[in-house]
């Protein structure tokens, strides 16, 4: 009778008389054992050197496994805790920015391009392409009260550039960054 597949049959109320029977007899051992073990008698020099450290390296090896699963355990809480924080700070935001945006990618690289445009004027920002564009939250007060602000960077052939950020709800633009080479 394999003790495992007894056991879960105990713990899930399905176990016979004979198999919770041979549970209780294998716990009872497990008590015994660890009754001798931990007896102070037990390293008495009648034991030999080698039954010493054979349990000196079983207790080292249980030490082992306990330390390593406090450790998964504990790492384990922290980011589970990490992922409510998260949860908790982010949602409430990016629900708040999604309901005030009224821009898209492309209308928001527009109004930045249009910008550029009253910056430097037309011919020279004709030369000019995107060499990035994303958008991020940004925080107007409290984490339910945040909007979402595209950051388009220019680059012309020459390395210069010009970072305009643009506000996903009004469409305000901003340059935030001229780097002229």
């Amino acid at each position: 009778m394999n003790f495992e597949e007894a056991y879960q049959k105990l713990r899930e109320g399905t176990a016979t008389d004979e198999e919770a029977a041979f549970v209780a007899r294998e716990l009872e051992n497990v008590r015994k054992i660890s009754a001798i073990l931990d007896n102070p008698a037990m390293f008495s020099p009648e034991i030999g050197q080698a039954e010493k450290e054979t349990v000196q390296r079983a207790r080292k090896a249980f030490n082992k496994k306990t330390l390593v699963r406090t450790i998964i355990i504990v790492l384990c809480s922290l980011l589970a805790i990490a992922a409510i924080v998260c949860a908790i700070l982010f949602i409430p935001s990016n629900i708040s920015a999604s309901g005030k945006l009224k821009m898209t990618k492309e209308q928001a690289v527009e109004a930045a391009y249009s910008c550029l445009v009253e910056q430097v004027g037309a011919e020279r920002a004709n030369t000019f392409f995107v060499d990035y564009a994303y958008r991020h939250l940004r925080y107007t007060g409290s984490i339910f009260d945040a909007i979402y602000v595209y950051k388009i960077e220019f680059e012309d052939a020459f390395g210069s550039e010009y970072e305009i950020e643009v506000n996903g709800n009004s469409g305000y633009t901003v340059i935030r960054d001229i780097d002229l080479r």
